[in-house]
């Protein structure tokens, strides 16, 4: 008992400490600032604020950080915890989304503005008013190869572009592209965007006052369709990628490799240009005129300032600290990497573009001159919606031969839908306390209940000798981490995230979002549920397929190893289990290349044999047989490990019975060993199928497509997660991804209860 007592005491005195501890650390008036990704970046950011607080006395601690796109979200799940931060390393095109949930402090960058490019202020201008000041301009131009076309028959219109493409592309003895003069991706609306919009094309209007008008979309006029019919004539002349699986990765190899002159992109490749050899440099884009070059679409990447920072006077007076000068001059060296100057930081700081360490590197200097040319991304919480359906559109425009009015229509109506789904309010829902409090105790009750009664049926007490109390406390306190690891980890968010289903959480409502009922499951079930029905039929298709191929193959393997030499089977084995082993998105990706319709080696191999080439990625069902095909390829090496164990366990007088009534292998495999190891191996296939059921590779594989009907429908390989992973992370609907969630919850927990009801039965048969 006294144990008990001090391990009690020992309990509290911890939570009384971390309440404490707690406690202090929201006093804390130290200003946090989130920033790079780049250490050396950081460390400089550590040395400037070692100055500062020598200085004023305000001490800065300096977090490094794994990804700017996980700022907004992790911005919004921190902004008033204790360890919140208060200046924030953020992308300009995120800021909408983050005021409209209140989340940013307006700042008067009115001492700022005459020191920095104008793009490094109007990018974090919304609504009125500033919220950030650009530190880094992530933008693109017109990448060239200096041994290709030299800078001074670089093109300085559309016209010249094309025309020297032409000229500067040659081929083969066998009439292959040698090396091209450009490529471009038609699916692209980043890169190309500039030349659509010198056609008249145009992705949000304007108001008078200057802000997006997220309903005026001009991807539908005649300018649009020029451009359209303008890309299908570069097609022809072998300007663009070849197919819908291609990105703009196939481009930069191309330039990597010395086989093309010119593309619109950026330098965020420029290390393996500078491995490969490449004399390369960046000039602003063509345009309609020589005196006008075209603007490049561009992400401003600068700091803004947490609403509920806890120290504001020292934060603003950091952050003007910060936008000084010579410490901006700083950060962008030790962001380029020192002498190595790698072009990863474009700086927006006019002193900083001025200065002899980017002025005297061609590279840099040619990145600052691109400030005056470039246009910031629309940083509205609308603005993402356009360039998330885009590419679909255009695909089907380029590669299927669709209508080209009928689908762009299509595109601009499915924009507005979605700007008016995000304007869509619900008045939520208020439950009194005590219904909380009825709730939480009625299931207490229930499982007290089950417990209770599961208990008095399996446990006989025997007479004379019932359970100490003792005994059954310190029991349960024994378990009680284990209860409390499964609540936090399991548990809870699984309750959580019912209960995200039941709101209006989502990219523009991060903070003040509510209960709103069964809204989320209406839309699922009833706009939805063609989509959903699909998906289900297609997602237990689907896994239902690579399990069985994957145990039948894994087994047919196991055997034929178990009949060969040990030496050679243990060789033969290693080599199997490779797929298993190495890392799922490096072999993914690895397949995606192989499965390429057009250079493809699995369909250059079909050539040599005189077949004809299989749209493994491209066409619907085949898309789907391909991803079938290489989850088995992943899945049997562990099915084959595990049956091989197994078949010592398979009575030798099977086998025996079987020889003498004539069987052949095949007979002896179909009718003795598969039904022996289905049997043992039901719990693993009931979780592999779990497994399949939940598998995330086939979007890394294709990404959901090919597209199989109109925008917002599932594409045709898009398991349930898939489309789940696309509404909350690309669409940012996070509550009704929530309730897609539950609902593969439940269908994969009554799979898995069924399907154990029905392995125990046949076991006990």
């Amino acid at each position: 008992m006294r144990k008990l007592t001090l391990t009690l005491l020992g309990m509290f005195t911890f939570a009384l400490l971390s309440f404490v501890s707690t406690d202090v650390e929201a006093d804390d008036q130290t200003v946090r600032v989130w920033f790079s990704h780049i250490e050396a970046e950081n460390e400089a950011m550590r040395d400037i604020a070692s100055d500062f607080s020598d200085e004023t006395g305000v001490d800065v601690e300096i977090i490094s950080r794994r990804s700017i796109f996980d700022a907004p979200n992790d911005l919004a799940n921190n902004a008033e915890t204790a360890n919140r931060p208060d200046i924030v390393f953020m992308q300009a095109p995120d800021i909408g989304r983050m005021v409209y949930s209140d989340l940013l402090k307006p700042l008067d960058v009115s001492d700022y503005e005459d020191r920095y490019a104008s793009v490094a202020t109007e990018a974090f201008y919304y609504d009125g008013q500033h919220y950030g000041v650009g530190y880094s301009v992530d933008t693109s131009g017109l990448v060239y190869n200096k041994d290709l076309i030299a800078e001074e028959d670089l093109p300085k219109t559309w016209d010249e572009f094309f025309e020297k493409a032409e000229d500067l592309t040659t081929h083969t003895p066998c009439g292959a592209i040698d090396v091209y003069g450009a490529r471009l991706n038609p699916r692209d609306m980043w890169f190309n965007y500039p030349l659509m919009e010198s056609f008249g094309a145009y992705y949000f209007g304007r108001t008078p006052d200057g802000s997006y008008n997220p309903y005026d979309i001009g991807l539908d006029n005649q300018g649009m369709l020029e451009y359209v019919d303008f890309m299908r004539d570069l097609m022809d002349l072998g300007l663009t990628l070849d197919n819908p699986n291609q990105s703009e990765s196939h481009i930069s190899s191309n330039f990597a490799n010395g086989r093309l002159a010119m593309m619109l992109y950026g330098l965020w490749n420029a290390s393996v240009y500078q491995s490969r050899d490449i004399d390369y440099g960046i000039a602003p884009l063509p345009g309609k005129t020589e005196e006008q070059p075209s603007e490049a679409l561009t992400t401003v990447q600068g700091f803004v300032v947490n609403e509920f920072t806890r120290n504001e006077e020292g934060t603003l007076s950091f952050l003007e600290y910060l936008l000084e000068d010579e410490n901006q001059q700083t950060l962008i060296e030790a962001g380029n990497r020192e002498e190595r100057k790698t072009g990863e930081r474009n700086p927006a700081n006019l002193s900083v573009m001025n200065s002899d360490y980017v002025q005297k590197d061609d590279i840099l200097s040619s990145l600052s001159e691109l400030n005056a040319h470039a246009q910031p991304f629309p940083n509205v919480p609308e603005g993402p919606i356009w360039y998330n359906h885009a590419p679909t559109i255009l695909q089907t425009i380029f590669y299927d031969d669709a209508n080209a009015e009928e689908k762009l229509e299509e595109l601009t109506d499915a924009i507005r839908a979605d700007v008016a789904v995000m304007g869509e309010t619900y008045e939520h829902i208020e439950i009194p306390w005590y219904v909380h409090l009825l709730a939480a105790l009625g299931v207490f009750s229930l499982v007290g209940t089950v417990v209770f009664f599961r208990r008095r049926r399996r446990v006989s007490i025997k007479a004379g000798n019932p359970p100490k109390w003792r005994t059954t406390l310190f029991a349960w306190l024994f378990l009680s981490p284990f209860f409390i690891l499964l609540g936090i980890f399991y548990v809870f968010p699984i309750g959580h995230n019912v209960f995200l289903s039941l709101t209006d959480y989502s990219g523009v409502n991060l903070r003040d979002y509510g209960l709103i009922g069964f809204e989320n499951y209406r839309t699922i079930f009833t706009t939805g549920i063609t989509g959903l029905l699909s998906m289900t039929i297609w997602t237990f298709f689907f896994a239902f397929s690579v399990i069985f191929l994957s145990f039948i193959m894994g087994s047919l393997v196991a055997v034929i190893l178990d009949k060969f030499d040990m030496r050679i089977a243990k060789i033969y084995r290693l080599v199997f289990i490779l797929p298993w082993v190495i890392p799922a998105i490096i072999t993914l990706l690895m397949w995606r290349g192989l499965l390429e319709t057009d250079g493809g080696f699995v369909n250059q191999l079909l050539q040599l044999m005189r077949l004809p080439k299989i749209p493994w990625l491209t066409h619907p069902v085949w898309a789907r047989v391909s991803s079938i095909l290489v989850m088995t390829w992943f899945s049997f090496p562990y099915y084959m490990i595990v049956a091989f164990g197994m078949l010592k366990s398979i009575p030798k007088e099977s086998y025996e019975a079987a020889e003498m009534d004539g069987a052949n292998s095949v007979q002896v495999f179909r009718y003795i060993t598969l039904p022996w190891l289905f049997k043992a191996l039901i719990p693993v296939l009931i979780m592999g199928f779990i497994m399949q059921f939940n598998q995330f590779g086939v979007y890394i594989l294709t990404e959901g497509g090919p597209t199989t009907g109109s925008l917002g429908e599932p594409g045709a390989t898009d398991l349930l997660i898939t489309f789940v992973f696309n509404l909350a992370f690309n669409t940012h609907r996070y509550a009704l991804a929530a309730a897609y969630s539950v609902i593969i919850f439940i269908l994969v927990g009554v799979f898995a209860v069924l399907s154990m009801v029905v392995a125990r039965k046949r076991m006990e048969v």
